[in-house]
């Protein structure tokens, strides 16, 4: 349900794309403030509030709607992120329109990551408050009063794996079994607590978990966060229990850091294959390391810059404004400079791709083109891909839960059209 909008100039059937600026595109809107849910230019027109450019491409435009990233490993959910995506260099790429590809679409985003844990744990149920955040202040299990009016007040933290009861924690499970952050939406398991789409048989696993608020779509207010209670429009549809969100309904501001991510699109079959270096295997994303877990942080990421501690891609007062990044290698003498400050081996977190059993040594996505575009023709379908590579975000838990640094791939179907 995003949008995001590029320029075109046309040479025969090529398209040259580029960014576009918030008064191009279109589609701003103020979030907080006075003026919430109004259209805007810019943060002047947001009296305590902030315009979002939502379909832009230009340095400072929004990509997507907030992205949920919960954490449902066993016990693990306090290290549920929620991830806002901006656009930090002008979008650039082609296309074509006889054929509907696109190629090299080059779209840099600053991620920022804000550490959320589970927003809702206790949620209205029925009433005229469906969906809200109803819990109480001793948390999981406690209910706040009058929270829902005409309704009742729900576990919405977990289910026990054996029985599929409502639980806060294992001890809740008197049935036995673990208490889970999901559940099974159907087959053979159906209402019990899950960690994967591996423990439902002919189903899936679907989050309790809200690490960024909710755009209710029923009601369409915020649920948790900063922005509770006010209008919103949902930014994306309804897969699991951590969507939809909006970025009319902002994260609370925990931010951890904003690792840069290399997003270039294309519409074509692309692969990455992992490398064996010095001191490990299937190397995906190399980053100078201290050959355990430690990754060397500096001024603009540079192997001969400064050290630094400010939080990932973010400006640092220790680099004169300059961010501060983790250093990316192909091998350990791209560490050699840092070598001196323990940090002379090239490497990523674990070995391979996605898996912790160091079996994946390829990554491949397959894109879709759209077919023949014509101006001021119907929508097409098409499929752009990508693979990148995430840095660490410094926060210990963070990294480990996540195992960053690693790879990352993605496919987003939509629609293209030329106008």
């Amino acid at each position: 349900m995003g949008t995001s909008i590029a320029s075109v100039t046309c040479n025969g059937t090529t398209l040259t794309l580029s960014g576009t600026t918030p008064a191009e595109a279109g589609g701003n809107r103020c979030s907080g403030g006075t003026n919430h849910h109004n259209a805007c230019t810019a943060n002047a027109d947001c009296p305590g509030g902030a315009c979002k450019f939502l379909r832009c491409t230009n340095p400072g435009c929004l990509f997507g709607p907030p992205l949920p990233i919960p954490a449902s490993a066993h016990n693990a959910a306090a290290i549920s992120t929620c991830v806002i995506n901006t656009v930090s260099q002008n979008a650039s790429g082609t296309a074509d329109c006889g054929t509907g590809t696109t190629t090299s679409y080059s779209i840099p985003l600053s991620s920022a990551v804000f550490l959320t844990s589970d927003l809702m744990l206790m949620r209205c149920s029925g009433g005229s408050n469906p969906g809200g955040d109803c819990t109480g202040g001793g948390g999981c299990g406690t209910v706040a009063a009058g929270a829902c009016p005409g309704g009742t007040c729900a576990n919405d933290t977990g289910r026990c794996t054996t029985d599929g009861s409502a639980c806060c924690a294992d001890t809740d499970c008197t049935a036995g079994g673990t208490c889970e952050t999901g559940a099974c939406a159907g087959g053979a398991n159906a209402g019990r607590g899950c960690i994967t789409d591996a423990d439902c048989p002919s189903s899936s696993c679907k989050t309790f978990i809200q690490p960024c608020p909710i755009c209710n779509a029923t009601t369409n207010v915020c649920n948790g966060g900063p922005n509770r209670g006010l209008t919103c429009t949902p930014g994306d549809s309804i897969p699991n229990g951590d969507y939809p969100t909006s970025h009319d309904c902002p994260p609370p501001p925990n931010f951890i850091g904003a690792p840069p991510i290399a997003l270039v699109l294309d519409s074509g079959t692309i692969s990455r294959t992992a490398v064996d270096l010095s001191d490990q295997v299937n190397v995906f994303c190399g980053f100078c390391k201290n050959g355990v877990a430690g990754f060397a942080r500096t001024c603009n990421g540079s192997p001969t810059g400064a050290l630094c501690s400010c939080a990932i891609g973010t400006p640092c007062t220790a680099c004169s404004g300059a961010p501060c990044l983790a250093v990316s290698c192909a091998s350990n003498a791209d560490c050699t400079p840092l070598a001196t400050r323990g940090f002379g081996s090239c490497g990523q977190r674990t070995p391979g791709a996605f898996t912790a059993n160091d079996l994946a040594r390829t990554i491949v996505e397959q894109g879709a083109a759209a077919g023949p575009l014509t101006t001021g023709g119907a929508a097409a379908p098409e499929t752009l891909v990508s693979i990148f590579c995430i840095q660490p975000t410094f926060n210990a838990l963070v990294d480990a839960g996540y195992d960053l640094p690693g790879p990352g791939a993605v496919a987003l179907s939509g629609t293209t059209q030329l106008q």
